[in-house]
């Protein structure tokens, strides 16, 4: 059974969660609002589960399938994601320069 834990903010900035397949654990940001969280556990559950290479298609294949399950928690958490460290870390990952 998959492990979630609770992290602070400064423990997954900039992310708001993350999934080690190995260990079957999710951590997600303590902060972030309920409908947010039950999202970002979702989503990050899925990347235990998936099997796909590229990590864009990992990670269009969580959203579509944490936003199935939390539509509200999808639309907050994408105005979130609007805050500049975000779009940068965003940037960031595109470019291979964070993981």
């Amino acid at each position: 059974m998959p492990e979630v834990i609770s992290q602070t903010r400064d423990d997954l900035y900039p992310r708001f969660g993350l999934a080690l397949p190995d260990e079957q654990q999710v951590y997600v940001r303590e902060d972030l609002p309920r409908c947010v969280k039950r999202f970002v556990i979702s989503h990050e559950l899925h990347h235990l589960v998936d099997k796909a290479q590229w990590w864009v298609l990992r990670e269009v294949k969580a959203t579509v399938h944490a936003t199935m399950r939390h539509p509200i928690g999808f639309i907050a958490c994408v105005l979130m994601s609007l805050a500049p460290y975000r779009l940068k870390y965003y940037g960031q990952r595109i470019l291979g320069i964070a993981k």
